[in-house]
C-alpha cells in the first residue's frame, strides 16, 4: 500500500507554483506579494479558506522541502518566492514535489478545508 497525499495540501502545494510560474510567464522574476495576498489568491483558486498564518506555514514547509526559495522583503514589504525548477531541472522539480506531498501535510489542513463556503469547492467570495 502506497501514502496518498493529503488533497488539501495538494491543492495549496500545486496552487502555489502555478502562482510563481504565472508571474514568470508574465515576465516577472518571482512571485513578490503579501502573505494576505497569497490567500486571498489561493482562495480564490482553490476554493478553500486559506489565511495569511496557512500561507506562512505553507511557505516555510515548501522552502525547508527544497521546492522554493523565499526572499525577505522587511517589515511592511512582500516577500519573494520562487520556484527551484529551473535550477533543479524539470524531472527532478516535479519528483521533489511528489515526494514532499507524501510526507507532509498542512498542518491547519481540516480548518483551511472546513472553512469552505456551503456547496464545496467553488472559490470563496
Amino acid at each position: 500500500m502506497h501514502p496518498e497525499p493529503d488533497p488539501v495540501t495538494e491543492r495549496l502545494v500545486l496552487a502555489m507554483i502555478e502562482l510563481i510560474h504565472e508571474r514568470k510567464l508574465a515576465g516577472k522574476r518571482e512571485l513578490a506579494a503579501t502573505a494576505e495576498t497569497i490567500a486571498a489568491w489561493l482562495s480564490e483558486r482553490t476554493g478553500l479558506h486559506v489565511l495569511p498564518r496557512h500561507v506562512h506555514s505553507l511557505t516555510a514547509a515548501m522552502r525547508d522541502g527544497g521546492l522554493i526559495t523565499v526572499g525577505g522583503g522587511g517589515i511592511g514589504y512582500p516577500n519573494t518566492y520562487d520556484s527551484r525548477e529551473d535550477e533543479m531541472g524539470e524531472k527532478a522539480f516535479w519528483d521533489q514535489v511528489d515526494a514532499f506531498l507524501l510526507v507532509w501535510k498542512h498542518p491547519s489542513r481540516k480548518a483551511i478545508a472546513g472553512g469552505r463556503k456551503a456547496g464545496g469547492g467553488g472559490p470563496a467570495r
